[in-house]
């Protein structure tokens, strides 16, 4: 079984280099992904579709990573720094300009017979449509 850190940290790399074939094997089939807004997707092909289409809007890299785990092993948090720039205008989002931005980003995993069972996205909603509004 794969170390809950390193699915973690396979995790981040393949979503920066946008490999979906490899976040497809990183998580279970019936993974729950709560999103930074608020949404709750169940299924690897539903978690995928979310990414793709956030994805087009924001076009984001995740930097600065700091990995954290829990004493089982079973929970990794990321603690890291997304760039990004705004291409498409998003419901709920100020318009979009090509605005370019970076604000802190956290990520907890929760791993499960050595893929991803849960994943959260967490960042602050507020400051982060601030900087996109300029």
């Amino acid at each position: 079984m794969t170390d809950a850190q390193t699915i973690a940290s396979r995790f981040i790399e393949a979503l920066n280099d946008r490999d979906f074939e490899t976040l497809s094997r990183l998580v279970g089939e019936d993974v729950a992904f709560d999103s930074l807004t608020g949404e709750r997707t169940l299924g690897a092909g539903a978690l995928r579709s979310w990414m793709m289409h956030y994805l087009r809007h924001f076009d984001e890299n995740f930097g600065d990573v700091v990995l954290m785990r829990d004493a089982a092993g079973q929970r990794v948090a990321a603690d890291t720094t997304v760039r990004g720039i705004y291409r498409e205008t998003m419901a709920g989002f100020p318009e979009a300009s090509g605005q370019a931005y970076s604000v802190a980003s956290v990520f907890v995993f929760e791993i499960d017979d050595g893929v991803i069972a849960r994943l959260s996205h967490y960042r602050n909603i507020l400051l982060f449509k601030r900087e996109l509004a300029g």
